[in-house]
């Protein structure tokens, strides 16, 4: 049996990391280095026993305070692009979809019972799934290193500034 990804292990992990900063307004955005990005803004974990995905900082900002995450289905085959989950916000329902190709081996059932640690440790306890993946190599060339999404995630940023200079979360 794969083994799941324990909590201790991505807690410990997410506190030695190094992130990027941007600062707007009163929000300040992370980035997690060392780890792969889809433009949709879900991170992606290369590990041994499959790759864990959640949501980018960027992504639960600017949904707003979760407060029930759909789940994945464990077991199911998903495809790069696809919608495999939704986060519900008091302002919307933020889709998220699969950076990858694969099967879906884990998820984290912590998220039914506790929502707001997909906004408090997006890059840690907030993980949402373990994928096996399909075709890992082919499915590089659509993720980006954290500096890449970094200047993407700052263009997204300008692009959803208001004229009076504030995000418009």
């Amino acid at each position: 049996m794969l083994g799941s990804p324990r909590k201790t292990d991505i807690k410990a992990d997410n506190m030695n990391e190094d992130f990027y900063q941007e600062a707007v307004d009163k929000f300040i955005f992370k980035v997690k280095k060392g780890i792969l990005y889809s433009e949709n803004d879900v991170w992606v974990r290369v590990q041994d026993d499959g790759n864990l995905i959640g949501i980018t900082d960027f992504l639960q900002k600017r949904g707003g305070d979760a407060i029930f995450v759909e789940l994945p289905q464990k077991g199911k085959t998903v495809r790069r692009g696809d919608e495999i989950s939704s986060l519900e916000t008091i302002k919307a329902i933020v889709p998220v979809t699969s950076p990858l190709d694969g099967v879906i081996i884990e998820v984290n059932s912590t998220l039914n019972d506790k929502p707001e640690l997909m906004n408090n440790d997006p890059y840690g306890d907030g993980w949402l799934a373990l994928v096996s993946p399909s075709h890992l190599e082919e499915d590089r060339q659509y993720l980006m290193a954290a500096e890449k999404y970094f200047e993407l995630m700052k263009s997204k940023i300008k692009n959803e500034v208001g004229k009076d200079g504030k995000k418009e979360v």
